[in-house]
């Protein structure tokens, strides 16, 4: 009895030490040595370093002309050294030579580059080429304008100014300071570069659509004159002697002395109370414009005048009232996340549209550092 009992004793005893064993061997599997954890963690920060190294980023703007775009360029160039990636910005050199930006493209693509970024001057100018850099597995991020009906899946994201927003906040804020001189028909004029660029054609329409909107709100009655891109594509509720009639002028190329001609032709409409310039370069027309008419201001029977962009002419006007405010983009912002979103694209990580923002500046508000970081000379 006793050599049984002690047999017993023997088995559980040996049956414990097997079991503690073996709680032991699942707790070291389950939790990796601290040295493993930190040599995984070195390769992985060491990774993205060494593809930064082969990456070139080829980026075809619409100009380098304008200040505008020297301060994308400016972001373009910041982020690119933050990465360790190589850039290549050019553009043509005026926003009306479609054909040099298409050429630039081409070259762009035929350079074997890991990514492209593209503000298209005109959307139709370029299918043909997204095609073939989608055939190449060259991807696409568009920037200030998007592309609207390229070839699916050819420009992986934009990234831009809410366009037609901005032109809609600009509305609200030209309509608020002429609303009150709506007696009979009034003309609110807008002018534009160009009938092409999606950029300036959403920011048109944003502000047309405004426009009618709110007359309509205090029971006023709207109409698109002008160019057919706009009267068309505009929501406005067309009608016959109009309370306010939305005046769209675009000159036949652009040049500073076509633009400026445009802009002094609707300062001299007898009825015109407003003019809204979609960007730099209608707006410097507006100022060359009103060096010669003296109407633009805020004083009794004076045209309210409002801009888009800055630029060291227009930044001017503001501070003196002959414009009443401008839209600002935030270019150097936008160049940073273009070059992002370039690497992210090119390195097989999801990419989507961003809104750079904008802000409505004044005399009042533009030297706050929160706007002025957005004005460029």
């Amino acid at each position: 009895m006793k050599r049984k009992l002690l047999t017993a004793l023997l088995c559980v005893t040996l049956a414990a030490g097997l079991l503690a064993g073996c709680g032991k061997k699942e707790k070291s599997e389950e939790t990796p040595a601290p040295e493993t954890q930190e040599e995984t963690s070195e390769e992985e920060n060491e990774e993205p370093a060494a593809e930064a190294e082969n990456l070139s980023f080829e980026i075809v703007s619409k100009g380098l002309q304008q200040q505008y775009w020297q301060a994308v360029k400016n972001g373009v160039e910041q982020k690119a050294e933050e990465l360790g990636v190589n850039v290549n910005f050019v553009g043509p050199a005026s926003e009306a030579d479609i054909n040099d930006q298409v050429q630039m493209l081409e070259n762009a693509l035929n350079s074997s580059p890991s990514a492209i970024g593209l503000a298209a001057l005109d959307t139709n100018s370029v299918m043909d080429l997204l095609s073939q850099a989608m055939d190449k597995n060259v991807p696409i991020i568009g920037f200030d304008s998007g592309v609207p009906n390229a070839p699916e899946g050819s420009v992986q994201a934009t990234c831009a100014t809410n366009n037609y927003a901005a032109g809609a906040l600009a509305a609200e804020k030209i309509y608020e300071a002429v609303k009150d001189r709506i007696d009979g028909t009034v003309r609110i004029g807008v002018l534009t570069p160009d009938a092409t660029a999606d950029s300036t054609i959403q920011r048109g329409l944003g502000f047309i659509d405004k426009i009618a909107e709110l007359a309509k709100a205090d029971n006023y009655t709207s109409t698109v004159v002008g160019n057919e891109k706009y009267v068309n594509d505009s929501q406005c509720e067309k009608t016959d002697n109009a309370n306010v009639i939305i005046d769209v002028r675009v000159p036949a190329s652009m040049t500073s002395e076509l633009s400026a001609a445009d802009a002094t032709s609707l300062m001299n409409e007898g009825d015109t109370v407003a003019i809204f310039a979609v960007n730099e370069h209608s707006a410097n027309a507006i100022i060359t414009a009103n060096e010669n008419l003296n109407k633009c201001g805020t004083g009794e029977g004076q045209i309210v005048a409002g801009g888009f962009d800055s630029g060291a002419a227009q930044v001017q006007a503001v501070r003196e009232g002959i414009l009443i405010g401008s839209i600002t983009q935030a270019p150097v912002e936008m160049g940073k996340i273009l070059v992002q979103n370039l690497y992210d694209a090119a390195t097989g990580k999801p990419v989507e549209d961003t809104d750079t923002g904008c802000q409505w500046y004044t005399a009042e508000n533009m030297d706050d550092p929160e706007i002025a970081q957005n004005l460029y000379e």
